[in-house]
Parts: C-alpha cells; sequence; structure tokens
C-alpha cells in the first residue's frame, strides 16, 4: 500500500506549483502605531444572543493540522470532541455542523483546512443567517480566501504496535475570483490481527417439554482484519453578494477482504466436547454521490436555499460461518442501495428583530437486496419521507426566541406490505443574555425517532446454531421529547464555562427482543414496541488559560442518569469525565488527554456497556508550512479488549468482551506539509470524502 501513497503524494507535489504559475502567497500587511503607555488586551472570546465568538491565538492555529485539532486545542466550554471518532458535539450528546465561512463541511473535507488562514469561530445556536439552511447547531469558522491561487496540503498519519494503520491524503484548493475548486484524493489502509469479540451467553431453551438453560460460550482464539479505502472528491464554487452555488461530486471504493474470528466453542454442563468455529466476512462496497447548494439573496429581505442530495452503493458481502457440531450457515449479499434527499427553504428578514421561515423537505431510501447460500431471499425495501414547516424568529440584544413546527408523512415499503404515519414536530429555544459574559439558554423538542430498514425486514437469517434473527415489518415509529437548559458564562479571555442539563424521554420504544423459535430448541432476534427509555444528564466544562494562555486546562465532570421501563426495566447512573491540559512553548506544543471510561445503556437493547479508560499525551512542532507531531496513546494499558456489553432478557442473556485497536497502546506519528500560492482576500471551505447510501444488508 505504499506504493499507493507515492502514487497520490508524488505528482501532487510535482504538479501544484505549475498550477500556482509560480506565484508566492502575499502575506497580510498590517499598519501599526506604538502608543506610549497604553495597553489594549483583545476580546478573544464574547457571548451574544446571536453566537459565542472565538479568536484563536496563533499558538492553537499553529498546534492544529485540521478542523477537529483545532477545536479541541480551543477547548470551547459548549462543545466535546470525540478524539476517537473525530466528531464535535455538544454537551447534551447532539449532533453540531460544521461551516467554513458559511458553507457546510463534512468530517472528512475538515482534513485539509489551513489552520493559518482562521481569523474566526463562531458557536451558534438556532442562527437565523439563511446560509445556515436551518441547522440548529453551528459552529462556523472564518477563513481567510484567495482571490486567486489556492494552497495545496498534503497528510500522513502512521500508526505503530497496532499492526498496519496508515491515513494519506492530499487536498488542494485553486481559485479565481469568485469561483474556487477543490479536489481530495486519499488512501486509507488497516490490517491488524485483534478484531471480533468472546461472547459468553445463556439460552432459555426447551428439551423433551421441559425448560432449560443452556450455556454457550463462543470464545474468539484468532482474528484477521484488512480494510482499503480510497476516496476522490471534486468540487466547485461560485459565490458572490447575493448567490451561492456548490457542487460536489465523489467516488469511492472500500473493501474488506478479510474480517476473519475463529475459536473455540463449549456448552458448560450440557457440552460432551469443545468444538471449534470459524467465521469470515468480506465484502467490498463502490459508491458515488452528488451533493448540492443553491442560495439565492432576493430584494425585500427574501431568501431561497435549496439543496438536493443523491447517494448509490453497490455492496458484495459473504457471511460465511461453521462450527464443529452443526451445519456451515452461507450467506451471500448483492445490494443495490440508493437515497435522495431535497430540502427548500424560503425566509424573510422584517426589521432588525424579526424573521420567518417555511420549508419543505422529502427524499427517500431504497434498497434491492438479493440473498443467496442457506437462505434465498429477494427484497425490495424503501423509506419515504416528506414534511413542511414554518419558523418564527425574534432577537434583540437581550433575548432571542426561535420557534418552529411542522408536519412530516413516512412510508415505508417492505416487499409490498407499506406502513404509513403522520407525526408533528417542533423546537423551541430560548436564549437570555445578561450582557456579553453571561447567557442562559432554554431548548425544548418534540419529534420521532423511525425504524430502520433492518428492524423491519421481515427476512429469517440463521446467526449460529442457536440464533436466528427476523424485523418487524409492524413496527412502529417511536417519540421523543428533549429538554436542555445551560447556562454559560465568560468572564474573560482567560476563563469560559458552561453548565448544562438534560432530560431526554423516548417512548414506546423500539426494543430487540428475543422469544422461542423452531420448537424452543433456538432462540429469534426480533423487534418490537416495549416500554420507555428515560435519560438525563448534569455536568460542567470549563477552560482555564494561564501563563498569558501558554498553558490550558479544560475539564469536563459530568453525571448521567438512565431508565428503562417495560417488559426488562432497568436503571443505571454512571459517572464521565474528561481532562485535557495544552502547554505552548515558542513553535513546539505539547497535550495531555483523559477521558474515564465511557459508560452507559443501549436504549432498544438494554445492553449495559463500558469502553476502557482513554488517554494520551503528544508532543509536536510547527511553523507556516510543516506541522509534526508525535503522540503515546494508552501506554500503560495492557491487552487488546476495547469494551464489555451485559444483557439480560428473559430468554437470552450474555456478556460480551470486544477486541481492537482502539485502547491499546501505540504511538502515532502525524506529519502535515502545506504550502499556498496566490494573493489571499477572500475565505473559502474544503472538501473531503462524501458517503454513499446506507446499507441494509443483515448484520
Amino acid at each position: 500500500m505504499g506504493i499507493v501513497k507515492y502514487i497520490i503524494l508524488l505528482p501532487a507535489l510535482a504538479v501544484m506549483p505549475l498550477i500556482a504559475t509560480a506565484q508566492s502567497a502575499e502575506p497580510d500587511s498590517i499598519k501599526t502605531q506604538e502608543l506610549n503607555e497604553v495597553v489594549v488586551e483583545a476580546q478573544m472570546q464574547q457571548l451574544s444572543t446571536v453566537s459565542t465568538s472565538f479568536i484563536p491565538t496563533g499558538k492553537q492555529k499553529s498546534a492544529a493540522n485540521n478542523v477537529i485539532s483545532l477545536l479541541q486545542v480551543m477547548a470551547i466550554p459548549q462543545l466535546r470532541i470525540d478524539p476517537i471518532e473525530e466528531k464535535v458535539i455538544d454537551n447534551f450528546g447532539g449532533d453540531v455542523a460544521i461551516f467554513i465561512n458559511y458553507l457546510q463541511a463534512s468530517k472528512e473535507e475538515m482534513d485539509g483546512l489551513r489552520t493559518a488562514d482562521v481569523r474566526k469561530v463562531e458557536y451558534l445556536e438556532f442562527p437565523t443567517d439563511p446560509r445556515f439552511r436551518g441547522q440548529q447547531k453551528v459552529v462556523n469558522i472564518i477563513v481567510q480566501e484567495y482571490l486567486y491561487g489556492g494552497y495545496t496540503k498534503m497528510s500522513v498519519d502512521e500508526n505503530f504496535l497496532l499492526g498496519l494503520s496508515s491515513q494519506a491524503n492530499v487536498y488542494s484548493r485553486l481559485s479565481d475570483k469568485r469561483m474556487t475548486y477543490d479536489f481530495y484524493v486519499a488512501a486509507n489502509n488497516w490490517k491488524h490481527n485483534h478484531d471480533g469479540g468472546t461472547t459468553k451467553s445463556i439460552c432459555s431453551l426447551i428439551k423433551d417439554g421441559e425448560p432449560y438453560n443452556l450455556d454457550r460460550n463462543e470464545i474468539l482464539e484468532s482474528s484477521k482484519f484488512k480494510q482499503n479505502q480510497y476516496p476522490v472528491t471534486l468540487r466547485a464554487t461560485y459565490s458572490s453578494d447575493k448567490i451561492q452555488i456548490r457542487n460536489t461530486v465523489s467516488f469511492q471504493h472500500i473493501a474488506n477482504p478479510q474480517i476473519y474470528r475463529s475459536g473455540r466453542l463449549d456448552y458448560g454442563s450440557e457440552s460432551s466436547g469443545n468444538y471449534s468455529y470459524e467465521q469470515n466476512a468480506p465484502q467490498c462496497n463502490n459508491s458515488a454521490s452528488y451533493s448540492g447548494s443553491f442560495f439565492f439573496s432576493f430584494p425585500r429581505n427574501f431568501s431561497f436555499d435549496v439543496s438536493p442530495v443523491f447517494n448509490y452503493t453497490h455492496t458484495n458481502a459473504v457471511t460465511d460461518y461453521s462450527a464443529g457440531n452443526s451445519i456451515n450457515i452461507i450467506r451471500k449479499a448483492r445490494e443495490d442501495a440508493y437515497n435522495y434527499r431535497i430540502d427548500g427553504y424560503l425566509r424573510k428578514q422584517v426589521g432588525q428583530n424579526h424573521s420567518f421561515m417555511a420549508g419543505v423537505n422529502g427524499g427517500q431510501w431504497s434498497n434491492n437486496l438479493h440473498y443467496t447460500g442457506s437462505n434465498t431471499y429477494h427484497d425490495k425495501f424503501s423509506n419515504a419521507f416528506a414534511a413542511g414547516l414554518v419558523g418564527y424568529n425574534y432577537r434583540t440584544q437581550k433575548i432571542a426566541v426561535n420557534v418552529d413546527g411542522g408536519i412530516a408523512w413516512e412510508n415505508s415499503d417492505i416487499n409490498g406490505l407499506k406502513n404509513d404515519d403522520w407525526y408533528p414536530f417542533t423546537h423551541i429555544n430560548v436564549r437570555y443574555s445578561l450582557d456579553n459574559k453571561n447567557m442562559f439558554s432554554v431548548y425544548f423538542q418534540y419529534a420521532s425517532n423511525t425504524a430502520g430498514i433492518m428492524e423491519k425486514a421481515s427476512d429469517i437469517f440463521q446467526e449460529n446454531e442457536l440464533m436466528y434473527i427476523s424485523g418487524n415489518p409492524n413496527l412502529k415509529n417511536s417519540r421523543h421529547t428533549t429538554f436542555n437548559l445551560a447556562y454559560t458564562w465568560m468572564p474573560s479571555n482567560s476563563f469560559g464555562l458552561s453548565a448544562y442539563g438534560q432530560f431526554f424521554g423516548l417512548y414506546d420504544r423500539m426494543f430487540r427482543t428475543y422469544s422461542l423459535y423452531n420448537g424452543g430448541t433456538a432462540l429469534i432476534r426480533n423487534w418490537v414496541n416495549d416500554g420507555d427509555y428515560l435519560s438525563g444528564s448534569a455536568g460542567l466544562a470549563f477552560n482555564w488559560k494561564l501563563l498569558n494562555g501558554d498553558l490550558q486546562f479544560y475539564a469536563n465532570p459530568e453525571m448521567r442518569f438512565n431508565k428503562i421501563t417495560g417488559s426488562c426495566p432497568l436503571s443505571y447512573n454512571p459517572f464521565a469525565l474528561i481532562i485535557q491540559a495544552v502547554y505552548f512553548l515558542r513553535q513546539f506544543y505539547f497535550k495531555a488527554y483523559y477521558e474515564t471510561p465511557q459508560k452507559g445503556v443501549r436504549y432498544n437493547s438494554n445492553t449495559l456497556y463500558k469502553n476502557r479508560n482513554f488517554y494520551s499525551l503528544t508532543a509536536g512542532w510547527s511553523n507556516s508550512d510543516w506541522n509534526i507531531s508525535i503522540s503515546a496513546y494508552n501506554v500503560l494499558n495492557k491487552g487488546w479488549e476495547t469494551s464489555t456489553w451485559e444483557l439480560a432478557t428473559p430468554l437470552y442473556s450474555e456478556v460480551r468482551t470486544n477486541y481492537g485497536n482502539y485502547y491499546h497502546p501505540r504511538i502515532n506519528l502525524s506529519v502535515t506539509y502545506t504550502f499556498d500560492y496566490g494573493k489571499k482576500v477572500q475565505r473559502g471551505n474544503e472538501v473531503g470524502v462524501q458517503s454513499g447510501a446506507n446499507s441494509a444488508i443483515m448484520k
């Protein structure tokens, strides 16, 4: 795979200076005048009902090589950065959309950001700016753009002590007045021998007309995992004062030639001996996607935007399971999956304080599946939806009120069995700002959780000698309510705090259940509506800067509460803590991160999960072109365990130990090189991996 990376990286190094036509970037110039005996401290963070704005320091930008690492080192108290998933969420666990200069970017696209060009970072709740297209929570990064020219960025990320774990990508941007062109290509490769898990389960079955419990222990002894991913993305953007048009096309190849696991089986006191098992599940998918964004600003403070999306994925997958005491189970799947969606919004600004919105959404997910092997099926699934909504916003310097509501329709078609669901939804958000240092916010939501294709498929597949799996085409959607309360305090540039609490209720939830099958000699796993899931959290997040900003601390303690009603009641109340420290020393930076084991409940299965603790130490050096860092992760951890799952139901219970490389000790080397060309005058966004259509293959 090293040859592939050279093929990607070397032509980019050779070609991009030619594209630049031998032009060098013109540095920003600001005339300064020395003031005698006057000290002025710029306000680097500020609260308002419009946004919470932050100006990253030069040291923070130098210590980051993409959007995720920049937000992590800035330690914004309203945000939480997941270093494993590389995902940005708010303190309540909700999604936060990332925009760069008012244009939305995917997680992969943000890898190409040139952090030296960042001028400001804004966090917005229910923004009224129509360019945010109705997103509820937004991080908007203001970045300096180019009148002509651009830059090329090359990144290599290698992990050691894990087997093969290598990621390399090239991002390039070229601007010419109002047009901007983006190109992204990557080669990501993983190969290791620690994948899968050991499951110790108890099945309640029937033998000779009498119930009995059978212990089944599937103990992992060997595994092989291999994955190769090659994405390519192209994008063109036109931007003026009144019009923004963007078109993105992407292609991606993902192959897993090996997902192999083997080990031994025993059945406790019922066992007449030990047996072996093997499972191999290779798969390959190719996807193509298109996304568009069209924004128009009209006279009289009207604006209109429409965003079409189309994704297509073709998948070939095989699952081959064999055990010494049963017949082989073979499942071959060939799938064509696609989805499309279109969102349109019309907005009207009235004066300085009022704005109105009307919107429509519609789309469909479709899966065409062919199964062969131990079972033969031909399935056609689709899920169509449409929604209409209206919204109103009132805003002054002290208070902001956002209200929207609408009606949604969903139609699921499972091999000709159709179900319709109509339901209302609403969102209410109120923010009150005492001044530019204190703010309260309240949020309420009523909406629906939609059953997916895998939950509603009626096919029956054999998973092993004792377990079958299926879905429930009559499964109903679940309604939910959310209530959030937060207080943010930023008294100075050196301190920021956010205190928060949440209640979430999911009613008549979709629940994974087990029942007797095949005359009581086996079990079948299916889905029903059963019970409510109630959860809450209370926490505190703060950052503190010392030594003129050279030393930063961040902490986020949180208490979580979970309760499940119904046929399998359960309560679980874990504690979580995140601590981070960053120190800057000229061109060097040092980071330390610690997170307690993540604990919680899977609301749809009653599974209690517990991950291992995660921690890291990083040392890095950077200048205007290079960023080089070396990190040590989990150096005191032993073994390859990643998490444990515990499940207890009337007919089936299990304890599963999962294995992988997330929490194993490892050394990471990250190298980024960026060179620019042309003239900077504006701002922009970047491009990266796009996703394909979701698969419905049963797993």
